[in-house]
């Protein structure tokens, strides 16, 4: 399981998800919710990620 926290449109949101629905691209976290259903959240409105995948790894 995954838990990312970022700053939503009103407040603060938490999320938990599979490990394997979190992924980070370039400048944004994106969340896959199915079929072709995806959230982007931008690098800078994330306060918090926690990962259980061993082979993750964020170069900042």
């Amino acid at each position: 399981m995954a838990t990312i926290v970022y700053q939503g449109v009103n407040d603060t949101v938490s999320e938990e998800i599979g490990d394997e629905q979190l992924n980070y691209r370039e400048d944004h976290w994106q969340i896959h919710h199915g079929d072709d259903e995806y959230t982007y959240i931008p690098r800078e409105r994330v306060y918090t990620v926690q990962m259980n995948d061993p082979h993750f790894i964020m170069d900042e």
